[in-house]
């Protein structure tokens, strides 16, 4: 599987690492233990993303070596890249966000690594492995098929990656495999006490209380088997919350009893809506997401869709009342309760 990869790693010198736009812990996780792989080969390797690392999560890059894009600063440094490597992310170019743009142009080889389910090809060179609970089992793979030496900052790294795109090993997808990899990452130096701490239990006050205020306002749907909130900007302002800080807000409904989606639609600055859906997994919700120009997974996706918030959360919730009443027989209730006003 690795072969290809590691021709390419070994061939070039000269390395810029990207992900996804808004980028969660799994996808930095990967993006600094794979650079600090190459730079220990020594290659030339810059991270550079459409999007700053959100408050919470900026434990993870001490030594800050994750950049912001800026087409003035980085246009030039782009074009000399030999090889392009994307990181967690599915959907094309437009998934990394201002810098897609720019990356979809250069000549320079591209490669991607992900574990989400994605028939769109974009790049020259693509690994993708939907088992994986996290693209760190996969960057983990990766390092232990070119012999690499991991470090204990590579270690940590990539057991927080795993950590949270597990949701504490508590998807579908966690497995036999995750845990070994976790085992082996913690005998390297990574410790689960204190990135756990680091992960969950660092977030500002602002941020908790919006967590409230977000719980409050939930509304079920779907005879008690949807749960879905809205939070416009104003909200988050009046918190002193950004967008980016809110990863793990849309889970928050499935600790509901009998919910089998949660749901929650996000004002961007720029008037658009970003959807966050998630599942149980009985009820696949990343074809809705794929629907909208998103994606994911069965159980985790979303998208960002064009239009007024309450309208698009409305349309999200009956397309979201449709597909739990095809996937679960006799799901179908007519008290659904008021929609969106």
């Amino acid at each position: 599987m690795w072969n290809e990869v590691l021709e390419i790693l070994q061939r070039h010198s000269r390395f810029l690492i990207t992900t996804h736009s808004n980028p969660d812990l799994d996808a930095l996780g990967c993006e600094l233990a794979l650079a600090e792989h190459l730079r220990m080969l020594g290659k030339q390797v810059c991270i550079l993303n459409s999007d700053p690392v959100a408050r919470p999560h900026r434990f993870i890059d001490p030594r800050r070596r994750i950049r912001v894009y800026q087409p003035q600063r980085h246009d030039r440094l782009i074009r000399q890249a030999e090889v392009i490597i994307v990181l967690d992310a599915s959907g094309g170019w437009k998934r990394v966000g201002r810098i897609g743009d720019i990356l979809s142009t250069v000549s320079a080889c591209s490669v991607r690594i992900d574990h989400h389910p994605d028939p769109q090809h974009f790049t020259d060179v693509e690994v993708v492995d939907d088992g994986a609970a996290a693209t760190a089992e996969l960057i983990f793979d990766l390092l232990r098929a070119s012999a690499a030496t991991i470090t204990e900052t590579m270690a940590c790294a990539l057991y927080v990656a795993i950590l949270t795109d597990t949701g504490s090993f508590r998807y579908p997808k966690t497995s036999p495999r995750t845990h070994r990899i976790t085992a082996e990452l913690i005998e390297l130096g990574a410790k689960p006490a204190e990135l756990s701490k680091l992960a969950y239990n660092q977030y500002s006050l602002g941020l908790l209380r919006l967590q409230g205020h977000m719980l409050d306002v939930m509304q079920s749907a779907g005879g008690g088997r949807l749960v879905w909130s809205v939070l416009d900007q104003d909200t988050l302002r009046a918190y002193g919350v950004q967008e980016s800080e809110l990863d793990n807000f849309a889970s928050f409904g499935m600790q509901v009893a009998g919910v089998l989606v949660s749901i929650l639609c996000v004002e961007t600055p720029d008037k658009r809506v970003k959807v966050s859906l998630r599942s149980d997994a009985t009820v696949p919700v990343n074809d809705l997401a794929a629907e909208w120009g998103g994606g994911g997974h069965a159980s985790a996706a979303g998208a960002t869709v064009v239009g007024e918030l309450y309208q698009v959360a409305d349309m999200v919730v009956s397309r979201v009342e449709a597909l739990i009443n095809t996937h679960v027989p006799g799901a179908g209730t007519p008290e659904t309760g008021a929609r969106c006003g």
